[in-house]
């Protein structure tokens, strides 16, 4: 009797530290190496996302540019500022896209007997890429990728810059469970450095029906925008001070268009920080016109991509 009581005691105690085994948040590198089987996705983050909390010492990263010197500063907290996402921002609200929704994005499609909403560029399941592969997080609103990648300064440095544009395009074809956008009415869009809310590059995907700037493309002759030319935004015409652009347009009506080499290119035009502000106001989106041509953007003034893209 007190044998098969001792083997039953054991068994409870083993069940309850099995229960109570809780793995490592997943750092970094876990994400990057699109493997996080061994470790948590942080999910001790406060509510509402505005009220995250760093898990060292936060603050308010600022850039210092221009002359006069004026100071761009960021609309997040981080721990250690300038390096992204790293391990030592962990849960900061600079760093929720990284360590909570791609995360936990990896983790589902490792899982595959898991309901997930989260479309990766390149199959996860078995094993994973030997590159870094973009990805729609599961609310099917943002892309990223599992490079770190700060912003859209950064966005040359990866393998395949455009990937992320052609999934978000591919997205908007296709259509997401939940949402409403398609290629007719969505949009997407790329914030500056200046008007961003998180230190992972991320692509918003937008439904925007009544979208000014699909308005103001439909009205511009095609001919004109082969290359990126600037797209007046007027006051008169509802836009807001500070919004401005240029565009290129697709040579062909239903095509996918690449952006990287556009934001690149008006990118390597500027005077470089600290000489100059004018990189930290780059921003992007692509949306088509009314005729199903595609144009590719680069937003230049104090409005974000996001507001003119998504918002207006």
């Amino acid at each position: 009797m007190k044998s098969s009581q001792s083997r039953s005691t054991i068994a409870v105690l083993a069940l309850v530290l099995v229960r109570n085994i809780v793995c490592a948040p997943c750092t970094s590198d876990d994400i990057t190496n699109m493997d996080v089987s061994g470790c948590d996705c942080p999910s001790q983050f406060p509510s509402p996302v505005t009220d995250l909390t760093c898990i060292g010492p936060a603050q308010v990263c600022s850039q210092t540019c221009g002359n006069p010197q004026m100071t761009i500063q960021s609309r997040s907290q981080l721990t250690q500022c300038g390096q992204g996402c790293i391990t030592a921002n962990s849960e900061c609200n600079g760093c929720y896209i990284w360590f909570h929704s791609l995360c936990s994005c990896i983790r589902d499609l490792q899982h595959a007997s898991t309901t997930t909403g989260c479309s990766p560029s390149e199959n996860l399941h078995p094993g994973h890429p030997n590159q870094p592969i973009w990805m729609l997080l599961n609310a099917g609103d943002l892309i990223t990728t599992t490079q770190l990648l700060p912003g859209i300064l950064q966005l040359n440095n990866a393998p395949d810059p455009d990937g992320g544009w052609r999934l978000g395009q591919r997205v908007l074809q296709q259509g997401h469970s939940g949402q409403t956008y398609n290629r007719v009415r969505g949009s997407l869009a790329m914030n500056s450095v200046a008007t961003r809310s998180e230190e992972q590059v991320h692509i918003h995907v937008c439904d925007n029906p009544v979208s000014k700037i699909r308005d103001k493309l439909s009205s511009l002759w095609r001919g004109n925008y082969g290359t990126l030319q600037p797209v007046p935004l007027t006051t008169a015409e509802g836009f807001r001070p500070g919004s401005e652009m240029s565009c290129r347009v697709s040579p062909n009506s239903g095509a996918v268009i690449d952006m990287a080499r556009d934001i690149s290119g008006y990118i390597g035009s500027l005077v470089a920080p600290p000489a100059s502000c004018a990189a930290y106001y780059v921003g992007a989106g692509v949306i088509t016109d009314a005729n199903d041509y595609t144009w590719a953007c680069v937003t230049t003034g104090t409005r974000s991509a996001e507001e003119l893209f998504c918002h207006t």
